[in-house]
């Protein structure tokens, strides 16, 4: 009889040490980072929660990019009010610094507008620590484990990871046409990689969205070879 608990307790382990570091959340708060939200449309497959994809829109003809200065655009509940300036910018420098990476893969970074150039706005409104040793404990402990993907299933995150939201538009660097908007969320997967950084969960997310942008406009441009965001990156 006591072989089926132990069972439970490896399964459960496994699963920990077995999913991906972050994964997409069931709902995101937006900030005023957009002109207009009404155009955002849920569930796209592989795609941010909410997004827009302007229709028609010719994409082959751009093989440049200006990555325009991070921001800060706070949604009213954002894990960043209580934060310290120096975090925020610390963040910003980050998320940059992971997009310019991702992009620089399939096109030219530039600093000036032309015909050729796309220009790639983001903008920060939430980032939320894990809390490290509840985190652990709720990853490895069976019961406190079930109890973390039960909150999963309802509420859409597990217990005491960290989170983050983003929102990102991208236009055409010279008409200022709008040709793509989002705003997605993520939250850590209960994993033991990253697991005595609290701020792991975040980074992990940034590192994702920088690769699917990279891999979305790429496909959009008709660029051969385009790399699929990681989207299992496993932690043991």
């Amino acid at each position: 009889m006591a072989i089926f608990p132990r069972l439970v307790t490896i399964l459960l382990f496994l699963s920990a040490a077995g999913c991906a570091r972050t994964y997409q959340a069931r709902y995101v708060d937006t900030s005023d980072f957009l002109s207009d939200y009404s155009i955002l449309k849920e569930d796209r497959d592989d795609d941010a929660l909410l997004s827009y994809w302007k229709q028609g829109a010719d994409w082959s003809h751009y093989k440049k990019i200006i990555v325009a200065p991070v921001l800060i655009r706070k949604t009213k509940d954002s894990g960043l009010n209580d934060r310290p300036q120096i975090e925020s910018s610390r963040l910003k420098e980050l998320f940059e610094y992971r997009v310019r990476e991702a992009l620089k893969k399939d096109f030219k970074l530039v600093t000036k507008p032309g015909p050729d150039t796309l220009r790639v706005q983001l903008a920060i409104t939430d980032a939320e620590t894990s809390t490290l040793l509840l985190d652990q404990f709720t990853t490895l402990y069976p019961s406190a484990r079930a109890s973390s993907l039960l909150k999963h299933l309802v509420l859409g995150t597990e217990s005491f990871v960290g989170k983050a939201s983003i929102e990102r538009k991208v236009t055409d660097s010279t008409t200022g046409e709008l040709l793509m908007a989002s705003a997605d969320c993520r939250a850590g997967g209960k994993t033991l990689a990253g697991s005595f950084n609290d701020w792991d969960d975040v980074e992990q997310a940034y590192l994702y969205w920088a690769q699917q942008l990279s891999y979305q406009l790429c496909e959009k441009a008709g660029n051969p070879n385009c790399q699929a965001p990681d989207d299992s990156l496993f932690g043991f």
